[in-house]
């Protein structure tokens, strides 16, 4: 490992240079005030994030330029301490860390558990769960709380305990790896990694490993007995690649879909037409929930690619080296492929939305996240016609690792 970042913030245009920390909890915070918009027309920039040289790209095209050519804009991080930053799994390596054949041979591995067949498997239990959480609801009285009551834990529990056949004492060890994510991003890059995550990951190892001797053992009809027993030209995942796969689902994997329902639901709040409009017409909810993705998806961002050579990005040059992110929610309100990208329309039908990604890594899990996503929207507004924000002036606060738009909570009234 080389201790030394690659590129020194002076060395770069400086009139090109955006004084932003891409960190913050200010621009988390801010961002869907105009700011991703406002981006979404501009050519790429120059920023700061923990202190190191980083370039943003916003236009859709710019985005679908860095997804797409993995050969220059790869996810596999420089060997550079400083560069540790940009690895929320603590060592243990996901396919969103792999690139070339390797990635390749890992998701053709992983693919069939989330193809439609294996996604069909767990419509029951998605059914069971939401009804579970309508009924709830109901019992509570006039107002709840979305993100608590309802969407939160739905992708826990049905990727945790109805996919993947875990014990309430694993779940809850993924549930803090989830949680403890965001710490392994804000250390200083000259500092060990905070205690409490490096904790978390020995304790993901160690239940990982149990998982994965009790399938070996009694294989089943999950998604972790069918990684476990996958095969590849003769082939399958070496523990290494097992433990990286099983826990990026586990825990990467579960604050996404509950920022979306919220995302979702705090924006059909807002544009109240809107919501009226999908409860008379239920059958617009396929395109509703794409419109719901495409205005606010579930981050400012994904994972950070990494320049192989000295290259130009929308007419600016990035060195070798830089790391590059790419903001799919400011891609979403660029007017060259939405028009009149702020107005929010059901009935748009947006088409090649960036909300998944695009390219090698586009989400392999986003069959299972619109089919959650759709089900909970229309079981909820068939439930309860009624359904609109407790407050049509609510101010949303954001939470979630770097990059990420979780809502805090989103109060709701059913009456």
């Amino acid at each position: 490992m080389n201790s030394t970042a690659p590129i020194a913030i002076d060395s770069l245009d400086a009139t090109n240079f955006l004084d932003i920390d891409m960190e913050s909890e200010t621009l988390r915070q801010n961002a869907m005030n105009g700011m991703l918009a406002e981006w979404a027309v501009r050519k790429p920039f120059y920023a700061r994030r923990n202190g190191l040289a980083v370039a943003v790209c916003a236009r859709a095209k710019d985005v679908r330029e860095v997804y797409t050519h993995p050969e220059i804009f790869t996810v596999i991080a420089p060997p550079y301490d400083a560069y540790k930053v940009f690895d929320i799994f603590g060592g243990l390596e996901s396919v969103l860390q792999m690139d070339g054949e390797r990635h390749a041979r890992v998701r053709r591995l992983m693919t069939p558990a989330f193809m439609p067949s294996g996604v069909q498997q767990l419509e029951n239990a998605i059914d069971t769960i939401i009804k579970e959480k309508l009924d709830n609801i109901a019992a509570m009285g006039a107002e709840f709380d979305v993100m608590e009551h309802f969407s939160r834990d739905i992708i826990v529990r049905v990727l945790l305990e109805a996919s993947f056949k875990l014990t309430p004492e694993q779940q809850e060890v993924f549930s803090r790896m989830h949680n403890s994510m965001g710490l392994a991003t804000e250390f200083e890059p000259d500092k060990p990694l905070p205690e409490e995550f490096i904790n978390t990951v020995v304790a993901v190892r160690k239940v990982i490993d149990e998982i994965v001797a009790e399938r070996r053992k009694n294989p089943g009809d999950d998604m972790i007995s069918h990684l476990v027993m996958a095969r590849d030209e003769g082939r399958g995942l070496n523990d290494e690649e097992l433990f990286g796969q099983i826990n990026s689902i586990c825990a990467a994997g579960l604050g996404t879909t509950a920022a979306t329902i919220g995302g979702a639901l705090y924006i059909l709040g807002k544009h109240p037409e809107q919501l009226d409009l999908l409860k008379r017409e239920p059958q617009l909810v396929d395109i509703a929930v794409e419109e719901c993705l495409r205005y606010h998806g579930p981050g400012i961002n994904t994972f950070t690619r990494f320049t192989t050579q000295d290259t130009e990005l929308g007419g600016v040059f990035i060195p070798k080296d830089m790391p590059v992110i790419a903001s799919i929610q400011a891609a979403s309100y660029d007017p060259e492929e939405f028009a009149d990208p702020l107005r929010f329309d059901i009935r748009r039908s947006p088409r090649a939305i960036l909300a998944f990604g695009s390219g090698p890594h586009f989400c392999i899990g986003n069959r299972l996240a619109r089919l959650i996503m759709r089900k909970a929207i229309l079981k909820l507004i068939t439930r309860f016609p009624n359904l609109r924000l407790a407050d049509p002036n609510f101010k949303p606060v954001y939470t979630g690792f770097p990059g990420e738009l979780c809502l805090t909570k989103l109060p709701m009234r059913i009456d």
